[in-house]
């Protein structure tokens, strides 16, 4: 069976409908190659990853087969980079947005009325909501993007707009899920269509090399912070703009 794309008016119930179907192939998938946590949980972010990163089937079944035990182990200094980030982040939105006259608060602060907006720390990203908009800031200290993971991102979030800030690159910019919508859609298809495929067993064998980047040591490392701290301090007033100009487009 494959998943076809179909143009219907009501976008976010075939993004539902596929979101849906991806779960389900994620937890066929985790079923055929113990893919499990150590609670017992089908790793459904792995296999996802792997289903919308690679268009080669033999790439998947590598990555399945061969990379499951194997874990990316990120080095605390960059824990830490995106902590620090994402605090700096929350204190320049708040101070902006209380100068707007806005009622701002955090999740926390809920109880004690209405806000225009919220403010919200999830894992690395800053969540912004205003007017029923959730803006999520994705915070990259590195110089590696994703756009399987900014995806994947989308589809949970259709309906919301994708603040990407790359600290050390000096970059940010959006991306819109209303916008992308059809290509989510056309994007999560193929997705679910290549799971199918290996469920079905219809994988040839590819002389690919899938590389993974396991932990290693960090060289340079003051030579890293001192890029990332002039890199924090000259981005972040364009981050800040960025959100501040999305949020008076979501309030007119």
């Amino acid at each position: 069976m494959q998943v076809a794309f179909t143009m219907l008016e009501n976008k976010d119930e075939l993004i539902e409908n596929l979101r849906t179907y991806l779960d389900e192939v994620c937890d066929r998938l985790a079923a055929k190659f113990s893919l499990f946590d150590c609670f017992g949980r089908p790793r459904k972010a792995f296999i996802a990853d792997a289903l919308f990163r690679f268009g080669c089937l033999g790439c998947i079944w590598k990555t399945f087969t061969q990379l499951r035990m194997l874990r990316n182990e990120v080095d605390c200094i960059y824990m830490e980079m995106h902590s620090l980030a994402l605090n700096i982040l929350s204190g320049a939105l708040m101070q902006m947005l209380n100068g707007r006259n806005l009622n701002v608060s955090c999740e926390e602060a809920d109880n004690f009325g209405r806000s225009d907006v919220v403010i919200r720390r999830t894992g690395f990203q800053a969540v912004v909501e205003a007017d029923g908009v959730n803006i999520i800031v994705e915070v990259k200290t590195g110089k590696s993007i994703s756009f399987a993971q900014l995806f994947r991102y989308l589809l949970q979030h259709p309906n919301a707009i994708l603040v990407v800030w790359r600290v050390a690159m000096r970059q940010v910019f959006t991306l819109s899920g209303e916008k992308l919508k059809n290509l989510l859609c056309i994007y999560t298809a193929s997705a679910i269509n290549r799971g199918l495929s290996i469920l079905n067993g219809d994988v040839a064998a590819c002389q690919h090399s899938i590389g993974v980047e396991l932990y290693r040591r960090i060289e340079n490392l003051q030579l890293i912070l001192e890029n990332f701290f002039q890199g924090l301090t000259e981005s972040l007033p364009m981050v800040v703009a960025v959100v501040a100009k999305t949020i008076e487009e979501v309030k007119r």
